[in-house]
């Protein structure tokens, strides 16, 4: 199998990045969960439910946490998570990150984490 992802974000934006990337790489992806969260969450009862979804992922190769902002309730949930279940997390996804992640899906954790992030950073260009 491969390594689980989870993406915890704002309202709007994982469940926007997956449908956009898996329309891009024309495929439906696998051992993948997100959660979007309120403003008005509460932190707790967002845990909980995450830990929920974990469960039904499988965990054996792993499992990387993507939030948005860094800092924010979403990527504050997330590194708690992250923290508990022994996992990376990556903050600042964005779709060229999304793509790598699921062009890469069998690669180890460590490379998979590397892709990724090489991804996003090389998705950011000012070409001014």
């Amino acid at each position: 199998m491969s390594v689980a992802l989870f993406l915890v974000t704002h309202e709007g934006i994982a469940s926007n990045l997956i449908a956009v990337a898996e329309a891009v790489i024309k495929s439906e992806s696998q051992n993948l969960s997100y959660t979007e969260v309120p403003m008005d969450a509460d932190p707790a009862l967002i845990s909980e439910d995450i830990d929920q979804r974990i469960a039904k992922l499988d965990t054996k190769q792993g499992i990387l946490f993507l939030t948005d902002i860094y800092g924010s309730s979403p990527s504050n949930i997330a590194m708690r998570l992250a923290e508990k279940h022994h996992a990376h997390m990556i903050s600042g996804v964005n779709l060229p990150m999304i793509i790598r992640l699921l062009n890469y899906r069998d690669e180890i954790e460590d490379s998979l984490i590397e892709k990724a992030v090489n991804g996003a950073i090389k998705g950011i260009q000012d070409n001014f």
